[in-house]
């Protein structure tokens, strides 16, 4: 982030920028700029100049977050979350996937991209210094979110157990890292809401493998009644090792399942 002078500020950029915070507005849009001067041009060449001169971060075309007054002469960076909160707007989003494998202790590995699932957009874009990747998703998949408090604001993530189901879905490193990674977390989650979030995912190949890899944690049996149920008529089988290519291994016929470890 470029390093900005107080004294740089002209009065008519100092005013938009004092009736944003007074305001506790941290995204700045050219509606508001145009609200406060009542002129569209000057509200727009005021925000213009602001963001040349490093006090507003562009999200997107007209909408821009504020970098605050209190900070003239430093280096600021917005936090990640809130800033990827701000990007999706209204749109009904969640913080993610290997952004949340880490918020959570699946890995320690530091994702260098903020993903975010949502139900509108697929895109990709850098703001500031931070690489964001929206992923669109299904109205099915959307579930399983809290909301955590971030600079006065709210941040919408998967929680633990919702995390634990993507990370079955789309996992990381290997097979055995999969496994381990489940048997590390199932005595830190609320097992039922586990279970209930599986048989709700749409893809009867998660439920599979999860209720495979279940069992082979001396899970309760009776505790898999429902979700083995889910699967209906399990004739089509899947590979349980989506690590591995190959497709060889015995068949498990309760679960539907290629066991190719």
């Amino acid at each position: 982030m470029k390093n900005t002078n107080y004294s740089s500020l002209s009065k008519d950029e100092l005013l938009l920028i004092s009736r944003a915070e007074y305001e506790k507005c941290k995204l700045i849009t050219n509606e508001f700029a145009t609200k406060v001067f009542g002129d569209s041009r000057k509200a727009a060449n005021t925000v213009d100049r602001l963001r040349k001169k490093g006090r507003l971060i562009q999200l997107e075309r007209g909408k821009y977050i504020l970098v605050p007054i209190k900070a003239p002469n430093q280096m600021w960076t917005p936090n990640e979350l809130v800033v990827a909160s701000l990007w999706m707007g209204n749109a009904p989003y969640y913080v993610g996937y290997f952004s949340m494998y880490n918020y959570w202790g699946f890995t320690e590995q530091v994702p260098q991209t903020v993903f975010i699932l949502n139900t509108q957009k697929s895109r990709t874009k850098k703001i500031g210094d931070t690489c964001y990747k929206a992923i669109k998703i299904s109205s099915k998949k959307y579930y399983g979110i809290e909301k955590i408090k971030i600079d006065d604001g709210e941040v919408a993530i998967s929680d633990r157990e919702r995390t634990l189901v993507d990370f079955i879905y789309n996992p990381i490193g290997s097979f055995e890292i999969l496994k381990q990674i489940l048997a590390q977390n199932i005595k830190k989650i609320s097992a039922e809401k586990f279970i209930k979030y599986l048989i709700q995912f749409p893809e009867v190949s998660v439920r599979k493998r999860a209720g495979y890899l279940l069992e082979e944690l001396n899970y309760p049996k009776s505790s898999l009644v429902k979700l083995k149920q889910s699967l209906g008529n399990p004739k089509t089988y899947v590979a349980l090792n989506t690590f591995n290519k190959s497709r060889k291994g015995k068949i498990n016929k309760d679960w539907g399942l290629i066991v190719n470890t």
